[in-house]
């Protein structure tokens, strides 16, 4: 493959070899605008809401920051079969300006999503962090926000009758400023849902629990936010890297290949 990439930050044309179909990859990379390229070809250009930050070089070629309440990227239609396989790998970074250094959430409030995708009422999946106390119990007041992968099981129901499952890992606040890869695999043939957070060594996975239903999103891919009970909800305080897309499966190894591949130095 060949490297391609700006300054100190070396990325692969897909990052790794031969596992999964890439689907959308922007670098935001342009430093500037209210769109972002997809360098997949695939033609998923990201319209900004809101007028968020733009920045180019230093750890990541590009970033986009958001203010946590009005700003997002959004594409006009899906990228991904929601009903099938799909792996997300996305640079993320919680700044320390706009949490003020305190990263709990407001009352009431119980995640933050760096990448999702719209359904009519909720989001299929949120990528980015999370209340959660003992690995699958969210809303407690007192559950430590932790990096988080969660997919919902169908759209319009507050909770029905089968558990959301989140993948968590963390906590969040030691990593509080610094640029962190999550990647989010979503498994149907094994019936999983994992989170791999490389730079840490953690792999978590649940299972998705029995009678598991397989629906999909007509909405575009969001960056900065999700959606829940038919609104915008879970806005990112924070910043976002290079995002890649993949239709299928990405094992651990594959994730630990694009940490590698994604060279990021100290700050």
């Amino acid at each position: 493959m060949t490297e391609t990439g700006t300054g100190e930050f070396a990325v692969r044309s897909t990052g790794i070899d031969g596992a999964g179909t890439l689907r959308a990859w922007w670098k935001f990379d342009e430093g500037a605008g209210t769109t972002a390229t997809d360098s997949s070809g695939n033609g998923h250009t990201l319209t900004a809401t809101g007028d968020p930050g733009r920045s180019v070089g230093g750890t990541v070629p590009g970033a986009v920051a958001f203010d946590g309440v009005s700003q997002w990227l959004s594409t006009e239609g899906p990228v991904l079969r929601t009903d099938q396989s799909f792996s997300v790998a996305a640079w993320v970074r919680l700044d320390a300006t706009t949490t003020a250094g305190d990263i709990d959430l407001p009352a009431g409030q119980y995640a933050i999503a760096a990448v999702a995708q719209d359904g009519p009422s909720h989001s299929p999946f949120y990528l980015g962090a999370r209340k959660v106390l003992d690995g699958q119990t969210t809303g407690a007041p007192e559950a430590p926000l932790r990096w988080d992968f969660t997919v919902a099981p169908i759209d319009g129901a507050v909770t029905g009758t089968i558990e959301w499952p989140h993948a968590a890992a963390g906590p969040v606040q030691p990593a509080l400023g610094e640029w962190v890869l999550l990647v989010g695999i979503y498994d149907l043939d094994a019936g999983t849902a994992t989170l791999v957070v490389p730079g840490a060594g953690d792999v978590v996975t649940v299972p998705l629990p029995e009678g598991w239903p397989q629906w999909h999103a007509e909405g575009g891919v969001q960056l900065g936010r999700a959606r829940y009970l038919d609104k915008v909800s879970d806005l990112w305080p924070g910043s976002v890297g290079p995002v890649r897309i993949f239709s299928g499966v990405l094992t651990a190894e594959d994730a630990a290949e694009l940490y590698r591949n994604d060279t990021v130095p100290e700050s």
